[in-house]
């Protein structure tokens, strides 16, 4: 991204003014303008945050990296927004999209490590049956006495 249009970040305020402030930004932005992008950034970053908290319920700790997906996103693909409730309706479907990406991101990580979980428990179950039959192999030869017939039924 450039920096050029001349939209300084201290116009930005601590909230969108009005439509055609919205659509000088946004524009700007689809143009590489990282002046834009920085204003808009600081006047709906406190929007986004709270969306984020609200989509996310029980799970607010994810909220933060929502919030960071979600201004990557625009820095990545930047529209051109004709008023400021239609940015404000494209940054929701923005949280709502990575809240849905990050809540799925997090199942399959727990979904793995519980595999994991499990795969580890069999290694141990198995090391302890093969220490058991180790040990009962230990008793057997101890027995003094026994036939080779009867050395063969405790083997089974």
């Amino acid at each position: 991204m450039t920096r050029s249009s001349g939209i300084s970040a201290t116009t930005a305020g601590a909230s969108i003014a009005d439509d055609a402030q919205v659509v000088r930004w946004t524009e700007a932005m689809t143009r590489g303008d990282r002046g834009a992008y920085e204003a808009l950034f600081r006047a709906r970053c406190t929007f986004v945050e709270r969306e984020a908290v609200r989509r996310l319920g029980p799970r607010r700790d994810l909220a933060d990296d929502v919030a960071q997906e979600v201004w990557l996103r625009v820095a990545r693909r930047p529209v051109s927004a004709p008023s400021a409730p239609s940015l404000d309706a494209w940054l929701r479907r923005a949280v709502r999209s990575a809240a849905i990406d990050m809540l799925r991101s997090e199942l399959s990580r727990r979904a793995r490590e519980a595999a994991v979980a499990r795969e580890r428990r069999e290694a141990v179950r198995f090391l302890d049956d093969y220490e058991l039959l180790e040990a009962l192999q230990r008793e057997v030869d101890s027995i003094e006495g026994l036939t080779p017939d009867e050395r063969a039924m405790f083997e089974l």
